[in-house]
C-alpha cells in the first residue's frame, strides 16, 4: 500500500492507495504513529485509492476512533469506492465517522465546524501553523545566578558555585549538579534542568548519561543543587501556544520560536524581547550539545599553559587554545534522535536587538553568549529538554499540573541542552514575557 501523509494545520490527511488488508493495517497504523501529532483534532483517511479493505483495516480506523475521541478530535473518510462504502456501512461505522466526497470538502467542513476558540489568534508560517490562547498579561521576573559569557569563556573557579532551589517547584535551566557539598558537585557540574521540584542533570564524568532527583529524594538523601548558572522563574503562563508543522519531517526549534516571538510583539505592545517558556513537544529529531567532561578541570588546564608573550612584547595572551573551554568539553550530536518520542522543555530566548534597548547592559549580558552555531538573527536560544517514553498526558488537564506529574507519567530516557536545529512535529508551549531580571547573590 501506497501511503502520502499531509497535514493542514491541527488536521492529519493520509491518502491511501492498494489493499488495506493485514499488511496494509499495519502500514497504515505505522504511519498513524508516525505523523500523528499529540494536539491534532482530526485524521482525514482519503480512500480514493482503496480497492479493498478487510477487517485489519476495520481496526485501524476503530483504534484511530477511540483516539480521537479521547482528544475530542473527529475521524472522516473521503472518497470511498463501492466497496470499501459498503463494508464500512454494513460494519456501523457510518455513525462515528464523518463522510465527505473529499479531502477539501472534509477540511472546509471541519474549519467551518471547530472554528476558533473565545480570544483565540492564529498565526502562519512557511509550513507552520501556530494557535494561541491568551489568558492573561501577567509577565515575570528571571532570576539569575553566574554568569554564561564567563561559564564559556572559562573564566570561572569552584568560588563561583553555588547552592540553587532547583527542587523548590518552578521552572529553572544552567549548569549544575547534585551534591551533599559544593565540593562534591563541583566536579561534575553538566547541562541542568529543573520543572515541577524535579532535577534531571548530565553528570560531567564522561559518560553523558542523565539522571534526575525529585524533591522527595532530595530531601531523603540530603542532596542538593549546586550550579554555575541558573536562571529560573514560574508560572502561571500567561499564553499556550499550538504550533503544528505542516513539513513530515518538523520544525526547527528556531523556527519555533520565531512564530511565538511575532506572536509576542503582536499581543505586547511593551514586550521586551525576553520569553521564558516551558513545553511538551513531539520529536521530530532532536540534536544537543551537552557539556561530557568538567569545566572546572579544563578552566585548570588552560590556566596551567601560563601567559605567552606576543612579538614586541607588548601584547600578553595566553597558549592557543582551541576554541573556548565549555566547546573543549562539549560534545556536538546533529545526527537527529528520538523522533516520536516526547519532549519537556524549559527555556528562555533572547530577541538580541530588542532586549538591548529594555535592559541596561549589566543585567542582559549575563544571559548569552557569541554561539556560532546559534541562529544567526539577532536571536538567543538557551533551553534544555528532558526526553520520555509512553508519556500519558490528560489533555484535560492544566498544563502546570501535568508537567508536575511527568516523572510518575512516563519512562525517562534523555536530558540534552537543545541546538536550534533540534526539530519538533508539533509543541504545546507556555509563555511568559519577561519583564524584569534579578540578579541572585
Amino acid at each position: 500500500m501506497e501511503i502520502t501523509a499531509r497535514r493542514t494545520g491541527e488536521q492529519l490527511v493520509l491518502s491511501l492507495s492498494g489493499r488495506m488488508d493485514g499488511t496494509g493495517a499495519q502500514q497504515a497504523a505505522a504511519a498513524i504513529q508516525h505523523h500523528l501529532n499529540d494536539h491534532d483534532t482530526a485524521i482525514i483517511f482519503d480512500f480514493g485509492g482503496v480497492e479493498y479493505l478487510s477487517s485489519a483495516g476495520l481496526r485501524v480506523i476503530q483504534d484511530s476512533i477511540r483516539k480521537m475521541k479521547d482528544r475530542k478530535g473527529l475521524v472522516a473518510v473521503c472518497g470511498l469506492r463501492d466497496f470499501t462504502e459498503k463494508i464500512l456501512k454494513t460494519g456501523g461505522f457510518f455513525q462515528v465517522l464523518s463522510v465527505y466526497p473529499a479531502v477539501g470538502d472534509a477540511l472546509e467542513d471541519i474549519q467551518k465546524k471547530k472554528g476558533p476558540a473565545p480570544g483565540e489568534v492564529r498565526i502562519t508560517g512557511n509550513g507552520w501553523s501556530l494557535f494561541a490562547e491568551h489568558s492573561s498579561y501577567k509577565t515575570a521576573t528571571l532570576s539569575v545566578s553566574g554568569d554564561l559569557r564567563t561559564i564559556h569563556d572559562g573564566k570561572v573557579t569552584i568560588g563561583d558555585v553555588q547552592p540553587t532551589r532547583g527542587c523548590s517547584g518552578g521552572f529553572s535551566i544552567g549548569i549544575g549538579a547534585m551534591g551533599k557539598t559544593r565540593d562534591m558537585a563541583a566536579p561534575l557540574l553538566g547541562e541542568m534542568l529543573s520543572l515541577g521540584g524535579t532535577v534531571y542533570w548530565i553528570p560531567t564524568d564522561g559518560h553523558l548519561t542523565p539522571d534526575f532527583f525529585t524533591a522527595e529524594d532530595s530531601g531523603s538523601s540530603g542532596m542538593k543543587p549546586f550550579s554555575l548558572f541558573n536562571a529560573a522563574f514560574t508560572g502561571p503562563f500567561s499564553d499556550m501556544i499550538r504550533v503544528s508543522s505542516e513539513k513530515p519531517e518538523g520544525l526547527t526549534l528556531a523556527e519555533v520560536y520565531e512564530g511565538i516571538f511575532r506572536y509576542a510583539k503582536e499581543k505586547y505592545p511593551d514586550f521586551k524581547g525576553i520569553l521564558a517558556v516551558a513545553l511538551k513537544a513531539t520529536i521530530g529529531g532532536l540534536c544537543s550539545s551537552d557539556m561530557k567532561t568538567s569545566l572546572l578541570a579544563a578552566v585548570a588546564d588552560r590556566a596551567a599553559g601560563g601567559p605567552a608573550v606576543m612579538p614586541a612584547g607588548k601584547t600578553v595572551t595566553e597558549l592557543p587554545f582551541d576554541g573556548s573551554v565549555q566547546e573543549k568539553i562539549t560534545v556536538i550530536d546533529v545526527k537527529p534522535r528520538y523522533a516520536g518520542d516526547m519532549l519537556i522543555g524549559v527555556g528562555y530566548s533572547i530577541d538580541l536587538p530588542l532586549a538591548q534597548k529594555a535592559f541596561p547592559p549589566e543585567t542582559l549580558a549575563p544571559l548569552s553568549y557569541t554561539d556560532a552555531r546559534s541562529p544567526g538573527n539577532g536571536t538567543f536560544l538557551y533551553n534544555k529538554g528532558a526526553v520520555f517514553k509512553n508519556l500519558r498526558w490528560d489533555m484535560s488537564g492544566g498544563f502546570e499540573a501535568q508537567i508536575g506529574t511527568v516523572p510518575d507519567a512516563g519512562e525517562f530516557i534523555a536530558m540534552h541542552n537543545l541546538l536550534s536545529i533540534t526539530r519538533l512535529k508539533s509543541a504545546l508551549v507556555g509563555i511568559v514575557p519577561v519583564s524584569a531580571i534579578r540578579q541572585e547573590r
